[in-house]
């Protein structure tokens, strides 16, 4: 992965070359910031562009200061992830192939191939799927932080620098954190540990003080809007590209999947107005044919439309009582309906129209019958909508 085909984040990837050109590179790094900001991406580049043999430098005024040159064998190599200095960790789980103590080298060849499908701006729970684990949650376990130790022990191979990445560092067990930790404390000559990580509260503090931060910020929406037309050739429609750019909020994995769940967006947007409408009126015929609506869906997209609601009522929340806007995503196309439904929705009744949503969302994964399931949740939630 070379810098210029990163998604925006001219500002700190001009940050990270001059880091690396001054010499004044930390030993453990943590890359912190949602998946689709590009995070790992970035990790993989800041690496490549560390090891790469002739580093292209562009002349002043350029969007880029500098890039890996992405020709010489080293970049070669670390384009396939397969450079024999790079050592890459991730969360994975028992499958079908792996019956027990899996580690992240029993599944690199299928890592290499998600992330080439995925362009290295990857999700966790689509590489779980992707490595059919059966809805295991997926950890970085303590044989991966022992393997590390043993790779890193050793001096490059071919590389100035041994380089380790571990993605999604907030997956790792305790144990394996622990023995992360000394190899952070007792650095090894020319080695460099790159966390890569969403959330770091579920991180060893200890482990986050003796990193160095690298702040994954949004993309811009220009560069988003870019992106997504270069994904999608086949999208001629400026408009839903726009909507989709916008509801990503500067994550391209998000603005990706409002782009291709635009139609399933505009349908849940319809019924939820229109049912929301219905539960001031609490009129029975009408209410009928919404819940059947609802339950033709099928399971799966309940429990979608169920999270969308949910969403929706959060965000009605806060813009009743603390003045926020609706996001994109959450606008729902009636500046009537925006106006007045947010009014209803208070810190006094949002707990509890969660807990109902969330009780038939229960439900419905336990195969309850849909039509049932939405109407009893319609009179609990009338009730909680006159409790503002």
């Amino acid at each position: 992965m070379q810098f210029k085909d990163i998604i925006g984040q001219r500002v700190l990837i001009n940050q990270l070359t001059e880091i690396i050109d001054s010499g004044r590179i930390s030993h453990a790094q943590l890359f912190l910031g949602q998946n689709g900001y590009g995070s790992l991406a970035l990790a993989i580049a800041y690496a490549q562009y560390l090891n790469c043999q002739n580093r292209h430098h562009y002349e002043e005024g350029s969007e880029l200061r500098a890039d890996s040159c992405g020709q010489c064998p080293s970049c070669l190599q670390y384009q396939q992830l397969a450079h024999p200095d790079l050592h890459l960790y991730f969360p994975n789980a028992t499958n079908t192939r792996v019956k027990e103590k899996p580690t992240s080298t029993q599944f690199i060849t299928e890592f290499r191939d998600y992330m080439a499908q995925c362009g290295q701006y990857a999700e966790v729970a689509e590489w779980m799927d992707f490595i059919k684990s059966e809805n295991k949650q997926g950890i970085i376990n303590v044989n991966d932080a022992r393997e590390a130790l043993t790779a890193l022990s050793y001096k490059p191979y071919m590389a100035p620098y041994k380089v380790a990445v571990f993605w999604m560092a907030e997956k790792m067990n305790p144990e394996s954190a622990n023995a992360l930790l000394k190899i952070i404390e007792e650095p090894m000559s020319r080695t460099l540990i790159l966390l890569v990580a969403e959330k770091s509260d579920k991180m060893l503090s200890t482990i986050i003080s003796r990193t160095q931060l690298v702040q994954v910020g949004k993309i811009d929406n220009a560069s988003l809007l870019s992106a997504l037309q270069k994904r999608n050739p086949e999208q001629n429609d400026m408009q839903r590209l726009q909507f989709a750019a916008a509801s990503g909020e500067g994550d391209i994995i998000e603005a990706q999947n409002a782009l291709v769940h635009n139609e399933e967006h505009e349908l849940f947007t319809e019924i939820f107005v229109t049912w929301m409408r219905q539960l001031f009126k609490l009129n029975m015929a009408t209410l009928s044919d919404i819940t059947s609506r609802i339950h033709e869906m099928g399971r799966e997209q309940e429990k979608r439309f169920l999270l969308f609601c949910m969403d929706a009522l959060r965000a009605c929340c806060l813009k009743t009582a603390a003045g926020i806007e609706l996001s994109h995503k959450l606008q729902f196309g009636d500046e009537k309906f925006n106006a007045s439904f947010a009014a209803y929705i208070t810190p006094n009744n949002i707990t509890q129209l969660t807990d109902e949503f969330n009780n038939t969302l229960y439900a419905i994964e336990r195969n309850a019958y849909g039509k049932l399931a939405f109407m009893n949740l319609s009179f609990s939630i009338s009730k909680l909508l006159k409790k503002r």
